[in-house]
């Protein structure tokens, strides 16, 4: 039996999603204004607290093989794995937001793996997955200032070096994973920074490894 939702009840739900958005709004511009990092951590306590709550769906091989590889391909504190220096200051940050959602193809099908909630697990920082009233939350804060805001921000996230308007999302930027019908091949395209690499795959005895890394273009 599904539950029937009045219209009084979505009115009652948004406004509770409202206030909760202001809420979380008012607590980044009042971190911002009395440059407090305390203040701003609390700000993303909460989503930790929210994201852990969340678990992530994995109901069949395709996206089982999708989730690992992203695994395989997303470290965003150790460029070192890209064949790139060592960034010895990044340990000191504290969260990743990952992708929300995941661009594939498998075979001659494309499509978009959504509602994705990756739980990796760095030394040093904690995944905020998706959670729309923190991130429109965050949104709105950035897009007042980005450079000012970005340069606040970046002293706890790891903030991705772009110029659009509100971008928050920890780098590498997934563009897209394509994989084979048999599921032992997979090729991804990424945005490392301001550098594109492809990273070719193969699963051996279970296990997806990173076979071959090549640069595609530098911004």
């Amino acid at each position: 039996m599904v539950t029937k939702i009045e219209p009084s009840e979505k009115t009652e739900i948004k406004k509770v999603d409202t206030l909760l958005n202001t809420e979380l709004l008012n607590l980044l511009n009042q971190s911002y204004e009395k440059k407090s990092f305390d203040s701003l951590n609390l700000f993303f306590d909460k989503w930790k607290t929210e994201s852990k709550k969340i678990e992530p769906k994995i109901n069949d091989s395709l996206t089982s093989n999708l989730y690992q590889i992203f695994y395989e391909i997303y470290h965003p504190f150790e460029l070192e794995k890209y064949g790139w220096m060592k960034r010895e200051h990044f340990k000191e940050y504290k969260y990743a937001i990952p992708p929300s959602s995941l661009p594939y193809t498998f075979g001659t099908k494309i499509d978009t793996l959504k509602e994705f909630y990756p739980k990796n697990n760095f030394p040093n920082a904690s995944v905020l997955n998706s959670i729309p009233e923190f991130e429109n939350a965050l949104t709105d804060f950035i897009s007042k200032g980005k450079f000012e805001r970005d340069d606040f921000l970046s002293k706890t996230l790891l903030m991705p070096i772009t110029y659009r308007k509100a971008d928050f999302k920890t780098s590498p930027e997934i563009n897209f994973i394509s994989i084979n019908k048999e599921m032992n091949k997979a090729k991804a395209e990424i945005r490392l920074i301001s550098t594109g690499l492809e990273l070719n795959l193969s699963k051996t005895k279970g296990k997806w490894n990173v076979d071959e890394i090549k640069e595609l273009w530098i911004e």
